[in-house]
């Protein structure tokens, strides 16, 4: 019987064996479950989840700007077009207060950190500028932000003004007066750029409008004048250059639209710096100048949250490109001398007005010289004329 195991050897083999079972089962399972939700996953990156009507009955427009406002304007064509391209309900509009967008964008932020509903911006350029300067009511970083659709429009200088910097412009203390809403406001770009040429910019504010600042350029309260390159410019221009103004250079980098055949717009300003200042402009500062020409010349920009899953930011770009192929939303663009810029074009203006590091420093420099001395300057009582001797 030497053959025989003993009892607690042949327990151990059952043991083993039951070990062994349940190893390899539960090996399978598991395998099986990885593949499986891989290919969950790949699905997932290909073609995004599929929407549940829950998930989408949650998405959000929040408009940085009243209903009156350009942003709010857009708001109602984009919104249902854009619904019904990526096939969801109609999206919830949220309309905030204010022209510069900066409470829109405060409270697109705090949404995101907030809730987990899904929700998108519809933005003005003039709170990425407020942004840039520093200003103390932003709480919101727009560079962290993914743009999906742009409409742009960028704008004209107009004055009597030399550009070129003649000895008696250099040796003479003479400032050039700029018509602006405020000092940080939308003709900040215009007021760089008369800086970069040592024209001693010195901003009048008060004229939000272009019919107030053609007023003040027309009764020589100021000298240049910044007119954004809508369907009246034409007309406005020819009601100025018969009174001997005439146009200095556009607030863009490259013209965004072809111009009309009949209309001859003048030089872009980076082609005006180069003329005239080609070695001595500073470092950093032309650049800033093309981030907040950029910002001040964008209408309304249609951006997710940075935390967006890829798919889900692929079928908005998607669906952001069609809606800006289609006719109605061309004429629409048309109708007022704007541009959509989807895509790969889209993403590249916006890149353009969300500058490094150094160059938003520099920017925040130049403003904490320049705005105490425009601040005096704007206190202090008129000269009276000499008396005559």
């Amino acid at each position: 019987m030497s053959d025989l195991l003993p009892a607690s050897s042949m327990m151990h083999q059952r043991q083993g064996a039951t070990l062994s079972r349940r190893l390899f089962l539960g090996g399978a399972v598991g395998c099986l479950a990885a593949t499986t939700t891989a290919a969950r996953a790949a699905d997932d990156i290909l073609v995004g989840p599929v929407a549940t009507s829950t998930s989408e009955q949650t998405t959000r427009l929040i408009v940085a700007g009243s209903a009156e406002t350009p942003c709010g304007t857009w708001a109602s064509h984009l919104a249902p077009q854009m619904a019904e391209e990526l096939g969801q309900p109609p999206f919830d509009l949220s309309f905030t207060t204010g022209w510069d967008g900066v409470t829109g964008a405060n409270l697109f932020d705090a949404q995101e950190q907030l809730s987990s509903a899904s929700s998108s911006l519809l933005v003005p350029g003039t709170a990425l500028m407020a942004s840039m300067t520093g200003d103390s009511r932003v709480h919101y970083a727009y560079q962290r932000w993914l743009p999906v659709l742009s409409v742009c429009q960028p704008s004209m200088v107009v004055g009597h003004v030399n550009l070129h910097r003649s000895l008696g412009v250099i040796l003479g203390s003479k400032t050039t007066r700029v018509a602006v809403s405020t000092p940080t406001g939308p003709e900040l770009p215009t007021l760089l750029a008369f800086d970069l040429l040592a024209l001693r910019p010195l901003p009048v504010s008060g004229y939000a409008t272009p019919d107030a600042a053609m007023a003040a350029l027309t009764s020589g309260v100021v000298d240049a004048i910044q007119l954004p390159m809508d369907a009246a410019l034409r007309e406005r221009l020819a009601m100025l250059e018969a009174k001997g103004f005439t146009p200095l250079f556009l607030n863009t980098v490259t013209q965004q639209a072809p111009a009309p055949a009949d209309m001859l717009l003048p030089p872009t300003f980076p082609t005006i710096l180069l003329r005239e200042r080609r070695t001595s402009a500073p470092a950093f500062l032309p650049l800033a100048w093309q981030a907040i020409a950029t910002a001040a010349s964008l209408k309304a920009a249609l951006v997710l949250p940075l935390l967006t899953p890829p798919a889900k930011v692929a079928r908005w770009r998607h669906a952001a490109e069609t809606c800006a192929a289609r006719l109605s939303l061309q004429q629409i663009a048309l109708a007022s001398e704007q541009t959509v810029l989807s895509g790969a074009k889209c993403i590249a203006f916006y890149n353009m007005a969300t500058p490094d590091m150094n160059v938003g420093m520099a920017l925040r420099r130049w403003l904490a010289l320049n705005l105490p001395r425009w601040k005096s300057a704007a206190s202090a009582p008129p000269q009276l004329p000499a008396l005559a001797q």
